[in-house]
């Protein structure tokens, strides 16, 4: 089954509301469960260094600032979330907690917490550090990307050492699944806002050395309360950024794996003996963002014009390889359930024009910023700064540094790349992004009157044909209005050398499952 296919064949709302209740009845067998799901047709061998590479670097040892995919995947190595996903990216196992269960019409969630589980200092972990977690992330100034990211959370608390009860603003049945999610992470409540400096989860590895932008290396947490695994002794992190590098690096054995390649790197180690590279389709996309707040792109029809400037199968072709399908400017990727037929945002210059005329638009100069440790944002640029000039626009792109790039132009910039993952929750999809009070809402603003009343009322909704109805109205809205040029969605790349078993091919993968055969 394709990572894509099985994302979509998720059970029905309300038959998770009914399976999380089943969830208690399974809290004795925890750690069978976790197990279960990750069997390998050959024996695992322990121990072992990985040497693990990715195109971006290690931006942050904080799992909430953690924004690239290096980032996120160290912090899922030294830390644990009240629920993770199995295998097939859609269903949800105990981790942290042992059991959860809704309550007051799903407007209240209680989660019985693993008991015996230790931080990395010795300290024991409570009820208390998911309180203090899941607070951090109602705090906008303290919660970086994981501002948001429970959902309409609107307090938790403890009730006793090992359980927690978190009450939302409203009923949302995907809670559990958002629990599981990369800025999802459980921080100890005594050093909440200091992880950046002294990183300390339950995760089954600790941090044993980082150096900026050079190498971090990670060594087995000997205490971690899964004894099965991990099954490495340690992991070696490292940054190689171009297709020519990452080439050499895995041809070599300088890495063991790379995760999130381009195209061009798969394309050319297809062949390649003792070499194993892995496409599969997935919700993964990149946008070239327009914001709604700053000129020239507050006047939508201006950000419109911008969605008929770029010849879509001839970027997926140039900057993918074929590697992917067409999208059309809204997050849910062709083949998703809930779609619903929409015009198609063709390359047209006529419509452009029109768009930008009655905007009273002209003479329009502007930079477009982007990133080639993303790619291939850099052809995402290259092909709006031609569509561009066809309807009288210049756009100059500039391709800067992931670390610079972070740091000066998300939210602060009107035109710029960028790249978003598999998001498994219709909250992640749309009230996060399209929101006014949305933390990944970057510009701040509601798209057009009664949007944000319309997603409230989305993931509020538990029966799914009701959700095809809303998604129905609220849709053409969004994929006219956004923010957002979406342009294609993207296999997902990796590369290993043969010696790796248990590597599962999705973005954030979990290494607790890896094993070197030597």
């Amino acid at each position: 089954m394709s990572r894509q296919k099985s994302i979509f064949d998720a059970i029905s709302r309300r038959r998770f509301l009914e399976a999380t209740f089943a969830a208690g009845v399974t809290a004795a067998m925890g750690n069978t469960l976790i197990g279960a799901s990750r069997a390998f047709a050959q024996a695992v061998k322990k121990g072992g260094d990985l040497k693990l590479a990715f195109p971006n670097a290690i931006d942050s040892l904080d799992p909430f600032n953690a924004g690239s995919t290096a980032g996120q995947t160290l912090s899922g190595a030294m830390f644990d979330n009240l629920t993770t996903f199995a295998a097939d990216g859609v269903s949800i196992l105990p981790q942290l907690a042992t059991s959860w269960k809704p309550e007051a019409g799903g407007q209240e969630w209680v989660f019985e917490l693993r008991q015996g589980v230790k931080f990395h200092d010795g300290s024991d972990f409570t009820s208390e550090d998911v309180v203090a977690t899941i607070m951090r992330t109602l705090d906008k100034a303290r919660a970086g990307y994981g501002f948001g990211v429970y959902g309409p959370v609107k307090e938790a608390k403890a009730e006793g050492t090992h359980a927690v009860r978190v009450y939302l603003t409203q009923p949302f049945a995907d809670f559990p699944t958002s629990c599981a999610g990369r800025w999802s992470r459980i921080l100890p409540a005594a050093s909440v806002d200091k992880q950046a400096e002294h990183p300390n989860g339950t995760g089954p590895f600790k941090l044993e050395s980082h150096e900026q932008g050079t190498s971090t290396r990670i060594v087995r947490n000997e205490a971690y309360w899964d004894k099965d695994r991990p099954h490495l002794d340690s992991i070696s992190f490292f940054q190689v950024a171009e297709s020519v590098g990452q080439q050499a690096a895995i041809r070599g054995g300088a890495v063991d794996l790379i995760n999130q390649i381009g195209s061009e790197t798969f394309l050319a180690l297809q062949n390649v003996p003792g070499v194993v590279p892995y496409s599969q389709p997935s919700g993964r996309y990149q946008v070239a963002y327009t914001l709604a707040h700053l000129d020239p792109f507050k006047d939508w029809r201006v950000r419109l014009a911008f969605k008929y400037l770029i010849d879509r199968k001839a970027l997926l072709s140039s900057g993918l390889m074929g590697q992917g399908v067409i999208g059309n400017d809204i997050q849910l990727p062709p083949g998703h359930p809930l779609l619903v037929d929409l015009p198609v945002h063709d390359q047209d210059f006529d419509k452009a024009k029109s768009l930008l005329k009655e905007a009273g638009v002209e003479n329009l100069s502007l930079d477009c910023w982007t990133t080639s440790e993303r790619p291939p944002s850099p052809k995402m640029a290259l092909a709006i700064r031609e569509g561009a000039a066809a309807v009288g626009i210049n756009v100059t792109v500039k391709d800067i540094p992931f670390t610079e790039y972070r740091a000066n132009v998300p939210r602060k910039q009107p035109l710029f790349t960028s790249q978003w993952s598999d998001s498994r929750t219709l909250y992640e999809q749309f009230y996060l992004v399209n929101h006014t009070n949305g933390a990944a809402n970057y510009s701040t603003v509601e798209i057009a009157p009664g949007v944000d009343a319309k997603i409230e009322q989305l993931i509020a909704e538990i029966d799914e044909a009701k959700r095809k109805q809303i998604l129905a109205e609220l849709l053409p809205v969004i994929q006219e209005r956004s923010d957002r040029v979406i342009p294609y969605f993207q296999n997902f790349f990796a590369v290993s050398t043969e010696r790796v078993k248990g590597f599962n091919p999705i973005e954030l993968f979990d290494v607790r499952d890896i094993w070197i055969d030597a």
